[in-house]
This record gives structure tokens, C-alpha cells and sequence, in this order.
């Protein structure tokens, strides 16, 4: 009887077992791949910082070209206002001198003067030239630099292909581990109007923990540099965040392990994603041009998050830029020492 008792007992809670232990497979293979993804990222980056070396040098080629093409113009307006006079002294030095009769000193006078406007002529001349020489050479730098840039950007595409391949393999097991309470934290929180503001989705979104010390993390969310520091005067006030001219098509990667609590399109933020790091803890990355992640999708740290704009032909040069905050229950922190603790990303 009671071999029967245990029996049914063991066919009652033999399909919730087979589904636990389902889900910890589940489990175990995203975070496998989740990994694989982190690797494959890692090796990206030095691909994408070589990018971003090229496009930031590019931009500077660029933007010398365009103040000795201002410099050569200025140089050429000058010269062409003297041109008549050095005209007229090339073919006719002695009219021009005798044109207006004068006394003898001041005869003397006119030609040390016009003595002097000869020198000045052919300096300006020769600041033309230079100009022209200048200008010249940084067109030649900036051609070689544009053709460096787009080789970089034709090898990081390629790496690219391979991460993303592995990202879409993933997707499946990454979704079916998903938190399905943060999706609806998200949807509880859209419907009460607390995502009008970043603070407000944040403090929404990210459970309140007794303030500790940072969870594990740091590395830099995407290759580039930082062109915005925490603090500095904006026009909206003090940063509370840091902001990176990137690469062009970077993966942008998430510095600490943890729950994607949000993921879309935010207010003038673009697309957005908001990740519960643990101990009251959030990082907030925005400006990409597409996400890799889903609400409730568990990352390891240094997972793909998404992507910033891609290359254009049309502007080479151009840098897109990607905003990061860390918060700690909600308020602004510094992440520079913390990111820089975690290495390279």
C-alpha cells in the first residue's frame, strides 16, 4: 500500500521534476553560450579600437584639411587684391613710376614703397604656395587615411558576422531563461507613467538594496574614447553619466552580469538598455543603433548588448556616440574608477 502511495506520489511530481530540470539545462546552456558570446567579443574589441583609431585619426585629417583650405583661401583673397599693382609693375615699371611727376624725394620715396609692396607680394606669394603645398599633402593623408579606415571596417564587419551568427544561435535558450517578472515590471511601470524620466524608470525598475559595495564589474562598454567625463558642466547640468565617441558598427557590450530590465526605445535616448547588476546597482546604456537583448534576458559581464550606427561611405569620419550611466538605488555614481577596475571589457 504504501509502495502504491509513494508510487502515485512519484507520477504526480515526475513532470514538474523533468520541467526543473528542463529549465536548469535551459539555464546552463544560455549561460554557456552567453559566454561564447563574451569571448567573442573580447577578441572584437581590439578589432573595433583599431576602427576607432582610424575614424578618430580621419576626423582630424579632415578637419585640418578644412582650416588649410580656409588658410589658402585668406592667403590667395590677399595676394589677388595686389595683383593689378604687381601686374602693372611687371610690364611697365617706368610709367608706373613716372605716372604722377614728384619731386625727387619723393620720387625715392614711392620707389622704396613700392619696393616694399614688391617683398610683400612675393611673401604672400610664397605663403600661397606653401599653403598649397600643405593643403596638398593632407589630402594625400586623408585619402590614405580614408582607404586605412574602410580596410578596418571591412575586417571588423567580418568578426562582426561570426558574433552575431553565434548571438542569433542563442537567442532561443537566452529567451526561454528570460525573467518573465522584469517584462512585466516594465509593462507595470509603463501603464503608471514611472518611465517618463531615466531616474523615474531606473528607481521603477531596479529593486532598492542597502547600500554596499559595487558588485563585480567595470570594463569599458565599447571601444573609443571618452569624449563627455562624469561632472562636467552640459547644458543640462553636471554629467551624471560618460559619453564615448565609438567606432563605427561596435558591439556594445554590458560592464557587469545581471537582468536586462528594460530594452527599447526611451524618450530622446534612442534605443536603451537598463541592466539590474545586483545590491541596489544599475547600468544604463543608450544611443544604439540596434539591441541584441531582451527584458529579463540574464548577461554575463562583457555580453554583446547591442550596436552602434554603422560605417557610411558618404561620412567616413563619422563617430557615433554612446551614453553610459551608473547608478547605485537610483542615483547617479561615478563609474570611471569602477570600469577601469574591470580592464578593456
Amino acid at each position: 500500500m504504501r509502495r502504491a502511495a509513494a508510487l502515485a506520489l512519484a507520477l504526480l511530481l515526475l513532470p514538474g521534476l523533468a520541467a526543473g530540470h528542463s529549465r536548469r539545462e535551459i539555464a546552463a546552456r544560455a549561460a554557456l553560450l552567453a559566454e561564447r558570446q563574451v569571448q567573442a567579443a573580447a577578441a572584437l574589441r581590439s578589432v573595433e579600437d583599431q576602427t576607432a583609431q582610424d575614424a578618430t585619426q580621419l576626423a582630424a585629417l579632415q578637419a585640418q584639411q578644412t582650416a588649410a583650405q580656409a588658410r589658402l583661401a585668406q592667403a590667395s583673397a590677399a595676394l589677388e587684391k595686389l595683383l593689378p599693382v604687381m601686374q602693372r609693375l611687371a610690364t611697365q615699371p617706368a610709367a608706373t613710376l613716372l605716372a604722377a611727376p614728384l619731386p625727387p624725394a619723393d620720387s625715392v620715396r614711392g620707389i622704396a614703397i613700392m619696393q616694399g609692396v614688391a617683398a610683400t607680394i612675393a611673401a604672400q606669394a610664397q605663403d600661397v604656395k606653401a599653403q598649397s603645398a600643405q593643403l596638398a599633402a593632407l589630402i594625400a593623408q586623408t585619402q590614405a587615411s580614408q582607404t586605412q579606415l574602410t580596410a578596418a571596417v571591412a575586417q571588423q564587419q567580418q568578426a562582426d558576422a561570426q558574433l552575431f551568427a553565434q548571438i542569433s544561435d542563442a537567442k532561443p535558450d537566452e529567451l526561454a531563461d528570460a525573467d518573465p517578472a522584469a517584462a512585466a515590471a516594465a509593462g507595470l511601470a509603463a501603464a503608471q507613467h514611472k518611465l517618463d524620466t531615466l531616474p523615474d524608470a531606473v528607481t521603477a525598475l531596479v529593486p532598492a538594496a542597502p547600500t554596499t559595495a559595487l558588485p563585480p564589474g567595470g570594463g569599458a562598454p565599447v571601444a573609443g574614447r571618452i569624449v563627455i567625463h562624469y561632472g562636467v558642466p552640459t547644458l543640462g547640468g553636471p554629467s551624471t553619466g560618460l559619453s564615448y565617441a565609438t567606432a563605427p558598427g561596435a558591439v556594445v557590450t554590458t560592464p557587469c552580469a545581471g537582468t536586462v530590465m528594460f530594452a527599447g526605445p526611451f524618450s530622446s535616448f534612442g534605443l536603451l538598455v537598463i541592466t539590474d547588476c545586483g545590491s541596489g546597482a544599475s547600468v544604463v546604456l543608450a544611443g544604439m543603433a540596434a539591441l541584441d537583448v531582451a527584458q529579463g534576458q540574464h548577461l554575463a559581464r562583457g555580453q554583446p548588448v547591442g550596436t552602434m550606427q554603422g560605417f557610411s561611405p558618404a561620412d567616413p569620419a563619422h563617430e557615433p556616440h554612446l551614453y553610459m550611466e551608473l547608478r547605485q538605488n537610483g542615483a547617479p555614481a561615478d563609474p570611471t574608477a569602477w570600469l577601469a577596475a574591470g580592464g578593456s571589457g
